[in-house]
């Protein structure tokens, strides 16, 4: 139920912020400062919609080959119990509570669901279960970003705060 993220921009332009229901801001003076590749870019959450998707065509054509979409799917069950609330032990986020998942989970299902059903149907959509353990994801994501990454990243150890998402080390004490 995660939100799909784009790979393998090869414009200089991209969507910094697509609010849900909004056309966005598309433009070179939106990049941030880049630390690998020379033609990829990663862009969170987007699309959300078939609205955001619209911007994308408006910015750079119809004709411009579709990214490719990373979905992470996860059970909601899983999501509920393993994700989101036991995050909230230790995120401090007002929404990490079942009402706002389940408001959050419907919207998903309305906005982003068709979205991401275009992507599979064009062969555009790498769908990754996440309903497994962490260091599995982790490799799962890292196999599949793998073509998209200079060697020597991939060469790199994880940093310590890529170590406790991944649940390799505690989370630091609050307070």
């Amino acid at each position: 139920m995660f939100m799909p993220t784009l790979l393998g921009l090869s414009e200089s332009r991209w969507a910094l912020y697509l609010a849900p229901n909004c056309r966005g801001r598309f433009g070179s003076q939106a990049l941030p400062t880049r630390t690998t590749g020379k033609r990829n870019f990663l862009i969170d959450g987007f699309p959300r919609s078939l609205s955001n998707l619209e911007a994308w065509y408006e910015v750079f054509g119809r004709e411009t080959e579709l990214p490719t979409m990373l979905y992470f799917e996860c059970p909601f069950d899983v999501l509920e119990e393993q994700r989101i609330l036991g995050r909230a032990k230790y995120s401090g986020r007002t929404d990490d509570n079942v009402d706002a998942m389940k408001l959050r989970f419907d919207t998903f299902k309305a906005e982003t669901l068709p979205t991401v059903e275009l992507f599979k149907g064009k062969g555009k959509c790498v769908e990754i279960d996440t309903s497994q353990g962490r260091e599995a994801v982790y490799t799962l994501l890292r196999e599949h970003l793998a073509k998209y990454t200079e060697q020597q990243l991939l060469d790199q150890p994880l940093t310590e705060k890529s170590e406790i998402l991944l649940g390799l080390r505690p989370y630091p004490q609050k307070g």
